[in-house]
């Protein structure tokens, strides 16, 4: 036992210190400003998916609820209402300008999702590509924003996921009422898994396919684990001591836009710790085998 928490310990001090090595809290913040700007173009891009996917659907009808309700569930109620503020101002002064604004949020989305890939190319220490002629350079630049694009559809495909665990779960829920009278904590602890799985999904797939470095497989999914529960947890405590929905009253757009930056924040942090969690493990495999 105490071998164990010795390792445990070993191990969370390396990762940490990786992650201060390697200027994580720096990362994390410049990342987290991309992701702000990239938050409600985000959601606009998902709504107008939700509303396609689902249009024949009840569920279709009303996309935008549809994409508030998962906010809700993923982050918090809270948090909800922050969104649901900011996408108001937003939807209600974006009338005349909407073509040029809707190219504009894309490619905010996309410069996001690549601060991801350089970030993790620095985490995973994968050395800068040599400098090249202009048209090199521009085949980069489209690749990688290539790359980001189907990043953000696959952000897209995973809450059209949630939806339709939500829909099941909920279908289910009504079914077995009217059979078995289980308490509501089975249905908490049922959707609490199904967060962890669904959230350790994304984490092992991010954790696999992006870093240009070779990522074991076993390797991902340990860091999509620790990623997803370290995730849950700070959801939890976020949305019960620090986000606060009277920050909207208070504070109007200010106060909203400053809760969804602390979310992108506190997101970034457990995804790039995955990440040197990754890293701490093949060090100490690779140490072992020499």
């Amino acid at each position: 036992m105490r071998k164990w928490t010795r390792r445990i310990f070993e191990i969370t001090r390396g990762v940490f210190k990786r992650f201060s090595d390697d200027d994580g809290p720096l990362m994390s913040a410049a990342v987290a400003y991309y992701m702000g700007l990239s938050f409600f173009p985000l959601m606009m891009v998902l709504i107008a998916g939700v509303g396609l996917f689902l249009k024949y659907s009840a569920a279709g009808q009303d996309a935008e609820q549809q994409v508030l309700r998962a906010v809700s569930d993923q982050l918090s109620p809270a948090m909800r209402t922050h969104v649901e503020t900011l996408l108001t101002q937003v939807r209600d002064r974006s009338e005349l300008n909407a073509p040029t604004g809707l190219l504009s949020i894309l490619i905010a989305a996309m410069a996001a999702f690549a601060q991801f890939e350089r970030a993790f190319n620095h985490i995973w220490h994968v050395p800068s590509e040599p400098r090249t002629g202009i048209l090199a350079a521009a085949r980069r630049i489209i690749v990688q924003r290539g790359i980001a694009f189907l990043m953000l559809m696959a952000a897209g495909l995973l809450v059209l996921l949630v939806f339709i665990c939500g829909m099941v779960l909920d279908g289910f829920q009504r079914f077995t009422s009217q059979l078995l009278h289980l308490p509501e904590m089975f249905w908490n602890l049922s959707w609490l898994g199904l967060s962890l799985v669904l959230n350790g999904l994304v984490f092992t797939m991010i954790y696999r396919w992006l870093p240009k470095a070779p990522v074991r497989w076993t390797d991902a999914f340990r860091g999509g684990l620790l990623a997803s529960i370290g995730w849950e947890a700070g959801r939890q405590v976020l949305a019960a001591w620090v986000i606060d929905p009277s920050q909207s009253v208070a504070y109007g757009v200010a106060g909203s836009l400053l809760a969804i930056l602390l979310w992108c924040y506190y997101a970034v942090t457990v995804l790039f710790l995955g990440a040197e969690y990754i890293q701490e493990l093949v060090a100490r495999r690779e140490a072992a085998a020499s």
